[in-house]
């Protein structure tokens, strides 16, 4: 018997031989299927909505909002300053006539330009810092994020303390009155919809009823009362005699 294999057939022409799987293939198949999990999530994301999207999404997606907002304020930034420096008259005669914003902002320079000299960054940095934090923190607490809204109240805490910090003596307590005026008045914005009565809770147990008690059987015998009084001595039995014909 010929056991040796049959010799495989002759490729046609054009025909493509089967080509084998590559141990890079292999390697990359855990590379790709993380790609398709990362690919899944995202089109939940898409399909379910915000409150059933992975962790990784939400973070990215706060991230890279926080980051376009500053981006965005300080480009609004630069581009008011420029219209303002190409005004018709100098700026420094552009002036508050109420002088309020000037007590809030004035301050809060003094306090970022005396602190952030020791320090390696700018006053200027600083300042714009301070601006992105407080315009981030009331737009997102207008949208009801509970997260913007404790930075937001943060914000005109520390805003607060450096009114009252870098304000002169004679007039600190107004400035800082000033300040919290301010901050009261835009609260209104960041912080609608937040109510401070606390909500009625009750609890409710719910329990099975309870089971009826399992029913008792007394049994009673009542026996008949003897009309006539038992002897308590028997007396020899005495036949009666018939009674007599004569």
């Amino acid at each position: 018997m010929n056991t040796t294999p049959f010799p495989p057939p002759p490729s046609r022409p054009g025909q493509h031989k089967p080509r084998t799987l590559q141990p890079d293939h292999d390697r990359l198949l855990p590379v790709l299927g993380w790609f398709a999990d990362r690919a899944d999530e995202i089109d939940t994301a898409f399909t379910l909505g915000w409150r059933r999207a992975a962790l990784w999404i939400k973070a990215t997606a706060i991230i890279g909002g926080l980051l376009a907002a500053v981006l965005l304020l300080r480009w609004i930034g630069t581009t008011a300053l420029s219209w303002v420096h190409a005004l018709p008259w100098p700026t420094q005669n552009i002036t508050d006539d109420t002088g309020l914003l000037a007590t809030i902002d004035q301050p809060v320079r003094h306090y970022l330009d005396t602190h952030t000299a020791t320090l390696p960054v700018t006053a200027a940095t600083a300042y714009a810092t301070w601006q992105a934090a407080g315009a981030v923190s009331f737009v997102l607490g207008f949208f009801h994020s509970s997260g913007a809204r404790i930075g937001w109240t943060v914000w005109g805490t520390a805003t607060t303390a450096m009114v009252w910090v870098a304000t002169p003596a004679p007039g600190r307590e107004v400035a800082a009155g000033i300040a919290v005026l301010a901050w009261a008045a835009l609260s209104l914005f960041a912080l609608r919809g937040l109510s401070l009565t606390p909500a009625a809770f009750v609890n409710v147990d719910v329990q099975a009823p309870p089971a009826p008690p399992a029913p008792q059987v007394h049994a009673v015998i009542h026996l008949p009362t003897p009309t006539q009084p038992v002897p308590t001595s028997y007396q020899p039995y005495a036949p009666k005699q018939p009674p007599s014909l004569n």
